[in-house]
């Protein structure tokens, strides 16, 4: 797209998989941009990281999949030739702990139930929780305006299901309070609330799930764990001529006189655009100088920190009770844990018959524990265990991953925080795009496609020139 004037370049503040799937999108649509990723630490790969643990050589310590039904992380995976290298769990079916291990009821549509019948039947919830939920097709419309997730939710389907269905739910997978989260930033569940006065009408007219068995994979991860697609996008993207920097702390970017440098504690790099894949406080700090609104905005966000404990015990050790995939742990009897999966059964490369790989979430927002040391982490661990399963378990391997302020939160009102970031950035550092968790969906397909979609931007704006 040159025509012989110097080549476009942008820089990409982030090496996670927002920021390399960002990079692989614009080389991939125009090889002739001259593109910099910087990334501040000394590895790519951000919030994913796939290490050796008990003598297999790859259990993930951070995410372990990606949702299927939003195609752009299936999309890169074969992109970056891993279309024969995905595989799915072998079991789905979780289980909520209130007292024993109840299996989550089916029909669930991120815990709104789009059938009755197995609501009713199951014993996680009293007969009062049960009435309520099933009155809510009657329940008058309720309004949108707040944007609180769980202010809704309990609203339309009560306190009970709300706590024991959804909250554990979305929690577990952002680490969220959601009586403090976003409603829009669940966009299966804005939809639902979107389209009509009651969840569960609006539920039962989705396509309907298959019966257990016989379902399409709602989740896949690379056989060697999500590194693999951080190091296969790395490898593409150094192939198609990026310049990959780490140790490259951002101090501060400014407009300059032919776009924007970017200073670095390892040098500087002028750009004619430069993406912010990087976490938004992080972003905002470096940014208070040289575009003060959007930066002061960035700074007030906020992150949960959880950590990560990876056991292994002997597969004896485990309780007939421990079956599927895992279990969630509802606020109203949380401890310190609030999710363990089975990793071992829930994927069958990781099962070697005779070890059981237990992958074991503590801290949320509102209970970081990040802080504690590790004999006491592995002491609440052990402990909420026990008191979950009934078993002692002695583990002959520990590892302990500590995702310090990793999650952001959406609190209500977010996306209009996000609009009036954006608003300021066009103003005071034209040329700037954000993409990443901190913005437009926080799981690894939405960040993908957040960087697709910004890449797509800038090629617009190169050829419109």
């Amino acid at each position: 797209m040159s025509n012989g004037s110097p080549a476009t370049r942008v820089v990409v503040v982030g090496a996670g998989i927002t920021g390399l799937a960002c990079a692989h999108r614009l080389l991939t649509v125009d090889p002739s941009l001259r593109v910099t990723l910087l990334e501040a630490s000394d590895r790519v790969g951000g919030l994913i990281r796939t290490t050796p643990f008990a003598g297999l050589p790859a259990v993930d310590e951070g995410a372990d999949a990606f949702l299927l039904r939003v195609p752009s992380a299936r999309d890169l995976a074969r992109a970056v030739g891993l279309g024969e290298a995905l595989t799915s769990p072998a079991v789905a079916q979780a289980s909520v702990w209130r007292g024993r291990l109840h299996p989550l009821p089916e029909s669930l549509l991120l815990g709104v139930p789009t059938r009755l019948s197995p609501l009713a039947t199951s014993r996680l919830l009293s007969t009062r929780g049960k009435i309520r939920a099933g009155l809510e097709p009657f329940v008058p419309r309720t309004s949108l305006e707040g944007d609180r997730l769980g202010s809704f939710m309990r609203r339309r389907l009560g306190a009970e299901v709300h706590e024991m269905l959804i909250d554990p739910l979305v929690g577990s997978i952002y680490a969220a309070d959601t009586d403090n989260f976003s409603l829009r930033g669940m966009p299966q569940l804005f939809e639902l609330a979107s389209e009509g006065r009651s969840l569960i009408i609006s539920a039962r007219k989705r396509p309907k799930a298959a019966p257990h068995g016989d379902e399409n994979p709602v989740f896949a991860a690379p056989i060697g764990g999500m590194q693999q697609l951080v190091d296969a996008t790395l490898a593409t993207v150094t192939r198609l001529g990026a310049t990959v920097l780490t140790n490259a702390r951002v101090t501060a970017a400014e407009r300059s006189a032919t776009g924007v440098v970017v200073h670095t504690t390892a040098g500087s790099h002028d750009c004619d655009h430069v993406v912010l894949a990087a976490p938004a406080r992080h972003t905002g700090e470096w940014l208070a100088s040289t575009a003060p609104n959007a930066g002061r905005l960035l700074r007030e966000w906020e992150h949960a920190s959880v950590v990560m404990v990876t056991l292994a015990v002997p597969k004896r050790s485990l309780p007939r009770t421990a079956v599927g995939s895992g279990y969630l742990v509802p606020k109203p009897e949380q401890r310190f844990v609030t999710a363990v999966s089975f990793a071992s059964q829930k994927w069958a490369h990781l099962g070697d018959g005779s070890q059981a790989i237990l992958r074991v979430s503590l801290g949320r927002d509102g209970k970081p524990l990040h802080h504690h040391s590790d004999d006491e982490l592995l002491s609440f661990t052990l402990a909420d265990l026990k008191l979950h399963l009934g078993a002692d378990f002695e583990p002959g391997d520990v590892r302990l991953t500590r995702w310090v302020e990793s999650f952001p939160q959406y609190r209500p009102g977010h996306f209009e925080r996000v609009a009036h970031v954006e608003n300021h950035l066009a103003s005071e550092l034209p040329g700037a795009h954000l993409a990443g968790a901190s913005y437009r969906g926080i799981g690894v397909p939405a960040c993908i496609q957040q960087a697709n979609d910004v890449a797509d931007r800038i090629i617009e704006r190169i050829s419109a020139r």
